[in-house]
């Protein structure tokens, strides 16, 4: 790493703050006798055209294909980045060395839209947002959520009824913005989803952005995305606002039994959360929470699709442990089968596709490697989970390989789509529930296959997740009239 402070003349630094100073010259001195892993060089990353670019899941394949489980190089920012693939070193990282690390530079830069909400914010408030939020995520919780999602897939399906062809993720983004706003929110956002999908489009854009060092000097200029960035906030402001207010003025307000309630109820030594905490909370839970899951979905329904074979025998499933009435929760736990596509296409197309932590201070990880304050450390799922090593024949669609002893066999970061640590995602049991049941319903009404024309593989458009770059049409046939 290259420090900037020394172009400043040495007795400047003395006299000015040399705590500072001796804090950076050990550290110099530390860097300059520490070996490296290898990874690409700034020569071969220019001639690439990728010195400056933002990482892609083929980028990180490639590094992991030619430096194996630990890789490094020099940014063109000043600082190193590590990339890890093998699940013992991502163990490290996401759980052992937790307390060297903040957040990773993007979503650190998200801050500006999501506020402090559980994604983006870092301990002491973390911890106590996930400790008031939590209670909204136990599995009791969770059973009285199942209804609602049945009930809003089944009203897809009604508009389904008419059409011969659906494009995929537009109706997933729509189903599960709905249900996530239902069930957390305790509100219908159906009127407002245009608002949301323009928006988190809008955020996408900026992420290009986001990494570099001077953005926050490009979001204060009317350039790029941050003139619409600026009307998506908003619009979002004003109607997640809207919820709150109106929440507010129900003199029943305690009856409500959902995560906003819980939040606007909820108190601890410091008091409760004003409005703009609950705000970012419930924006947090809304746009990350929803965008995760549709995408999961898509990628779901298009394997499904394109594999007749499995998709019988979860229909098959379906009639042995449900029969012909809608699913409900207490199903979710005999539907194995389902549950076990879903982790399959969650293993091939994971949304949350790469994890990204900054050290907030030097320090040397179990396997004896330096790591300098301000190095970006790197891992990806959809490097991981395409492993060889852990998932023979990895581009091979086969929910075989999530069977219990299966799993039991790899360790346990070889498969991590929800991250892990004090950071994985607080609304993973919510999302498995959500999928297996709408998948579920789906498979009760509907027959689901390829257009003639599609291609063999879905091209991917990475961003905050990873989303299908085209459209996604699906063919389907009703298995009998809805009702």
């Amino acid at each position: 790493m290259t420090f900037r402070a020394n172009s400043i003349p040495n007795f400047r630094v003395h006299i000015l703050m040399p705590a500072v100073a001796d804090q950076q010259k050990t550290q110099v001195r530390q860097e300059a006798r520490t070996i490296f892993p290898p990874g690409p060089t700034r020569w071969s990353r220019l001639r690439a055209g990728k010195l400056f670019a933002v990482d892609t899941p083929e980028g990180l394949q490639r590094n992991a294909d030619l430096y194996g489980d630990t890789l490094s190089f020099p940014t063109p920012y000043g600082y190193r980045q590590f990339q890890f693939n093998h699940p013992d070193d991502i163990h490290d990282l996401l759980v052992t060395d937790a307390a060297h690390h903040s957040r990773g530079i993007v979503l650190r830069r998200a801050r500006g839209i999501l506020g402090d909400g559980l994604l983006t914010s870092e301990d002491p408030i973390h911890l106590r947002q996930r400790r008031l939020a939590q209670p909204a995520f136990h599995r009791q919780r969770l059973a009285t959520y199942g209804d609602h999602i049945v009930r809003i897939t089944r009203e897809m399906l009604g508009q389904w009824a008419s059409s011969a062809c659906i494009e995929a993720h537009e109706q997933m983004v729509a189903l599960t913005l709905r249900i996530t706003s239902r069930c957390l929110l305790g509100t219908d956002v159906q009127p407002d989803i245009q608002t949301f999908v323009d928006s988190m489009k809008t955020f996408n854009d900026y992420l290009p952005y986001a990494l570099l060092p001077f953005a926050p000097t490009l979001e204060k200029l009317p350039i790029g995305p941050m003139p619409g960035m600026k009307r998506a906030l908003a619009a979002l402001d004003n109607l997640i606002y809207g919820i709150i207010r109106e929440r507010n003025a129900q003199p029943d307000a305690e009856d409500h039994d959902d995560l906003l309630a819980m939040l606007m109820s909820a108190t601890d030594d410091d008091g409760p959360m004003n409005d703009r905490q609950v705000r970012d909370e419930a924006l947090t839970i809304l746009m990350a929470g929803h965008e995760t899951t549709a995408s999961a979905l898509t990628f779901a329904l298009w394997l499904i699709a394109k594999h007749p074979e499995i998709q019988q025998r979860m229909c098959d499933e379906i009639t042995a442990a449900i029969g012909p009435a809608p699913p409900t929760a207490a199903d979710y736990p005999r539907l194995k089968y389902i549950t076990q596509v879903f982790a399959e296409s969650m293993r091939l197309y994971p949304p949350a596709w790469v994890s990204a932590r900054t050290a907030i201070e030097s320090y040397t990880t179990r396997t004896g490697q330096f790591i300098p304050k301000g190095s970006a450390l790197v891992c990806a799922p959809i490097v991981v989970h395409r492993d060889p090593r852990f998932y023979p024949d990895p581009t091979r669609f086969d929910p075989e390989r999530f069977t219990d002893e299966a799993k039991a066999a790899r360790p346990k970061f070889a498969y991590f789509p929800f991250g892990g640590g004090q950071r994985q995602c607080i609304g993973e049991g919510f999302a498995w529930m959500e999928a297996v049941l709408a998948i579920s319903t789906v498979l009760q009404t509907c027959r689901l296959s390829l257009p003639l024309d599609c291609p063999e593989d879905l091209e991917l458009l990475p961003r905050f997740t990873i989303r299908p770059k085209h459209p996604v049409p699906i063919c389907i046939e009703l298995r009998e009239r809805f009702a």
